[in-house]
């Protein structure tokens, strides 16, 4: 059961590390925030119209692809534990 802890807590420290490194933040002027690596599940867009003079936000969420970064940070948490345990093993043989 340690194992599971230890690859739950790997997946979210990956998770989170992944999506720090890899966010793309430009959204102090007229761009846009975006989180999320390989897929994009979270962008904030913000601009100025000069024309009307009205400035506007808008975010977008995608559940589907926020799904798939997290599986995506707990297969790479197994496989560098699994990688981990097997050098181990043949550290000691």
């Amino acid at each position: 059961m340690k194992a599971i802890y230890k690859i739950l807590l790997g997946g979210i420290l990956l998770f989170i590390i992944i999506n720090w490194a890899t966010a793309s933040l430009t959204y102090n002027a007229d761009g846009a925030d975006q989180y999320g690596y390989p897929l994009n599940f979270y962008t904030k867009v913000s601009g100025y119209d000069v024309i009307t003079k009205e400035g506007g936000t808008s975010t977008e969420f995608n559940f589907f692809s926020l799904s798939a970064d997290v599986t995506f940070a707990f297969a790479g948490s197994w496989l560098i534990f699994t990688l981990i345990n097997k050098f181990k093993k043949k550290a000691n043989v």
